[in-house]
């Protein structure tokens, strides 16, 4: 994943298949547990953030918890559409949300159909769904009576960022999550910066198509690694985490360590969380007819830790 702004980079592979992963028994005790007392590698942890998604809360007039666009919210063009897609990653979809509101550009209008936030009718689109303590976050097609008000996007998902609520600087970050299958769908967890420059970045866990495969990385302009691919059992919820301190950034999968590399020299300031879908660019594609829609990424819960020492 790449912030609005950034020029995308092509995020290179590695096939280092990790053996085995947290068999389902492990995976029901550790989602029966709450949260956790110690980091997989010993450290001592406190809770600083937890969302087990009894309800969905956005982030409304200053209260809530999830923003469900990038960056703060606001665009220097008072572009709605920069705020809701990475152009610069070529990707097919808009994020939507219950609060979009378009303008059908009828005849005699001086502007054209759009997005224009406070003006206009509700558009009825919302991708988020809480139901036993889980957010559905829906990838599907876009309703063809929207797509001039949508900028043309085929394609509309969920993006969810604690930019406006929470950011930390180091600590254990995790999401339990069931992934999406289809050619074209790309589900992330990641971190980006509290002061929206790019990069740095952390990607816990990215997919393409493929929920059996998982990649981890970072990006940085102090240190250059590549993506790690990496083995999980499909159709389960598994849980993606990193541990990252002045030090070192390390990756984890069901509490196994799956990579551990030094922290960059631009990774030192706070970062908040993100978790979409996506869809287009070099590396994922587009969905085509292969690609079962609606595709959902089931979240069970996140959760953020600081250090205890």
């Amino acid at each position: 994943m790449f912030p609005a702004g950034s020029r995308p980079a092509a995020l290179a592979a590695a096939a280092l298949a990790v053996a085995g992963v947290a068999a389902a028994g492990c995976q029901r005790a550790a989602a029966a547990s709450g949260p956790l007392k110690a980091a997989p590698d010993g450290r001592p942890l406190e809770l600083t953030f937890a969302d087990e998604f009894d309800t969905f809360r956005p982030w409304r007039g200053g209260r809530g918890v999830w923003r469900t666009t990038f960056r703060d919210g606001r665009d220097d063009n008072d572009d709605d559409f920069n705020l809701r897609t990475l152009k610069w990653n070529k990707e097919v979809q808009l994020y939507v949300d219950p609060d979009m509101r378009g303008h059908p550009g009828r005849h005699g209008d001086h502007e054209p159909p759009g997005l224009h936030r406070g003006r206009g009718p509700a558009l009825g689109l919302n991708p988020f769904e809480v139901g036993d303590g889980k957010l559905s976050i829906r990838f599907d097609r876009a309703p063809a009576r929207h797509r001039e008000t949508l900028g043309g996007f085929r394609y509309v998902s969920g993006l969810i960022t604690t930019e406006p609520s929470f950011s930390q600087t180091y600590g254990y970050f995790e999401m339990r999550a069931k992934l999406p299958r289809g050619k074209g769908i790309w589900p992330a967890f990641w971190l980006l910066p509290k002061d929206l420059s790019w990069p740095p970045e952390i990607d816990v866990m990215e997919s393409v198509g493929d929920p059996s495969k998982v990649y981890v990385t970072y990006h940085s302009n102090a240190a250059k690694i590549e993506g790690r691919e990496l083995s999980v059992s499909p159709g389960d919820f598994h849980t993606y985490a990193v541990a990252w301190d002045r030090e070192h950034v390390t990756w984890f999968i069901d509490g196994r360590q799956v990579r551990r590399e030094r922290t960059p020299a631009d990774m030192h300031k706070p970062m908040y969380m993100l978790a979409n879908i996506a869809s287009g660019g070099d590396w994922a594609g587009e969905p085509d007819a292969s690609t079962p829609l609606p595709a959902r990424l089931t979240i069970d819960y996140i959760r953020a830790y600081r250090f205890a020492r």
